[in-house]
């Protein structure tokens, strides 16, 4: 084999010893300039498998950790908003105190308190409106200048509201010029008060015109974009109007502020009602004991008195045994004997008494008639059918007007000239749970609901809406103006500041709860990586050791390969 010229064999297989050494360094030098055991499928197959689905966990858990963090962000922030909404409630218990004391005088002391009252009513609205990145989370699907969330929206670039009641909320009315009232009106009419409704129409110049339903001569007023009314000029802003919005107003014939209250006469009810050819009639008699002294020594009864008007009292008539006809039921406003008919804030409330023919008034524990019903049967055979009535209050009024007799009513859910977003654009989203992704699987993902019980908030909702409206405190149904209403807003805020407690338990559980899972997610990162890492990555000791054994074979292999060439020239000594 030694004389072969055609086919060097030592340098063959020499060759090929050295290729497969260089392959060995190629690779060991791979591994340890990487750092990874595997580079490529053909490292470990089973092994990049592995190793590729760990992988995907660990960024999973890494993005889940963050995910989880801007959660605590979001929580925080919103937290914080309600943190200083209990700060304005606990300032506005404070001025509901002052004002139900007997100090006060409520023409001057008290309205310098509702100022501040209203002042911080706007600022709940506001705060409520409190965004992160975007998201509102606090007002109930509204923002404090009316708009509300489409399909989650707050979309005001292409926001066009509906025609509502409209005052001195946002500047549409911006003042009342009341020197030259006339009620003389009234008095030719037979009344002493009316409320009035005016409604405004646009016009395709941009003109504003307004009609009204009340028995007073009505003005359009161009200079001012508003109208005059028995004498009253009203200015209203008409850049914000648009067609269908209405004015309320009520007129009262003038008195002095400390006027007494007007003696309640009576009711009126409708005329007998024919049913087939039977005649029935309802009527209600006042109690003897509403007298003017009793009204003043119990202000609750004429919030009562007045509660009644609108009243709808249904007689039923049915045949007895006999072919006659009798009564067999008596409903006020669908309620039956010994059923409550009204129910007020304080826990008063009206009711038909078991007798099905006295109204009464309870308060405190304490029962005052109002009136008393009287049933007129008809006498003539009807089938089965039933008497509707309704019953008015003639004169049931226990605050007195002040001097000029004229009072804009405020829509509910007012907001002030502030809380205006006229020149907004941006879109806000609006959501009243989270969702967050807190982990490496679909199965991670967690809703946060935010549900809690309402014992010790009375009749407030259990949800994030912690906005002066939702907390039952705007202007419509609470004031500090008399010594009564302020003394009735103490537990109204009681229960509100009760309602942003039990929000800001919540986000305060959820945190808590991020805040674990933020621990466990960072573990388990920890502890996968570490097995992907002893799956993936280089053992750099032993991987150099096979460096410095391929790179020495390598350099044996090139001596190898130099000396099998030289064999083949022993055959020219033959030759010679």
């Amino acid at each position: 084999m030694g004389m072969i010229v055609q086919h060097n064999l030592n340098a063959l297989n020499a060759y090929n010893k050295l290729n497969a050494n260089v392959a060995g360094l190629k690779k060991s030098s791979e591994k340890l300039s990487s750092g990874y055991r595997i580079n490529r499928a053909g490292d470990d197959a089973a092994g990049l498998a592995i190793s590729e689905k760990m992988r995907s966990q660990i960024r999973g858990l890494n993005q889940a950790v963050r995910n989880s963090q801007d959660g605590i962000n979001m929580i925080q922030t919103y937290e914080g908003a309600a943190q200083e909404t209990h700060s304005i409630l606990q300032r506005m218990k404070e001025l509901a105190s002052e004002a139900s004391n007997g100090t006060y005088q409520n023409e001057v002391d008290r309205e310098a308190i509702q100022l501040e009252f209203d002042s911080l009513n706007d600022e709940l609205d506001q705060i409520a409106d409190t965004d992160f990145n975007g998201v509102v989370m606090l007002n109930g699907g509204q923002m404090a200048d009316g708009l509300k969330a489409a399909n989650g929206k707050f979309d005001y670039a292409n926001y066009v509201r509906g025609a509502q009641q409209v005052g001195t909320a946002g500047g549409f009315v911006e003042g009342l010029g009341v020197r030259d009232y006339d009620d003389s009106y009234l008095t030719d009419n037979d009344m002493t008060s009316e409320r009035v409704t005016f409604t405004a129409t646009v016009n395709d110049d941009g003109t504003v015109t307004w009609e009204s339903d009340g028995k007073g001569e009505l003005e359009m007023n161009d200079e001012n974009g508003g109208f005059s009314y028995a004498g009253v000029t009203v200015h209203v802003d008409t850049t914000k109007i648009v067609t269908g919005d209405t004015i309320v107003m009520d007129f009262t014939a003038k008195q002095d502020a400390e006027a007494a209250v007007s003696e309640v006469i009576g009711y009126n009810t409708k005329e007998s009602t024919l049913v087939g050819e039977a005649t029935t009639s309802l009527s209600f008699t006042l109690d003897a004991g509403i007298t003017e002294d009793a009204i003043k020594a119990n202000p609750g009864l004429a919030d009562a008195l007045n509660a009644l008007n609108g009243l709808t009292i249904v007689e039923t008539i049915a045949k007895n045994g006999t072919g006659a006809t009798a009564t067999t039921g008596v409903t006020v406003n669908g309620q039956g004997a010994g059923k409550d008919i009204v129910t007020f804030k304080d826990g008063s409330k009206i009711s038909l008494a078991a007798d099905g023919v006295t109204i009464n008034y309870t308060k405190g524990g304490t029962t005052q008639a109002l009136g008393t019903l009287t049933l007129t049967e008809a006498a003539a055979q009807v089938n089965g059918a039933s008497i509707t009535t309704e019953l008015l209050v003639s004169q049931a009024s226990y605050t007195a007007p002040k001097d000029s007799g004229v009072k804009l009513i405020e829509p509910e859910g007012k907001v002030s000239q502030s809380n205006s977003n006229n020149a907004a654009v941006a879109p806000l989203t609006y959501t009243d749970n989270l969702t967050l992704q807190t982990g490496a699987r679909t199965k991670d993902s967690v809703n946060f609901t935010f549900a809690y019980d309402t014992d010790g908030m009375g009749e407030l909702k259990a949800n994030l809406d912690i906005s002066s409206r939702a907390n039952g405190l705007n202007t419509s149904n609470l004031s500090l103006l008399t010594q009564a209403d302020a003394n009735a807003a103490i537990d109204q805020i009681d229960c509100a500041i009760n309602k942003v407690s039990m929000v800001r338990a919540t986000f305060g559980a959820t945190q808590n709860r991020l805040e674990h899972k933020i621990t466990n997610l960072t573990t388990t990162s920890e502890n996968i990586q570490e097995a992907e890492s002893s799956i993936r990555d280089t053992d750099m000791a032993q991987e150099m050791m096979n460096y410095t054994k391929f790179n020495i074979l390598q350099q044996a292999a090139q001596s190898m390969l130099a000396q099998a060439n030289q064999q083949p020239q022993s055959i020219l000594q033959l030759l010679g």
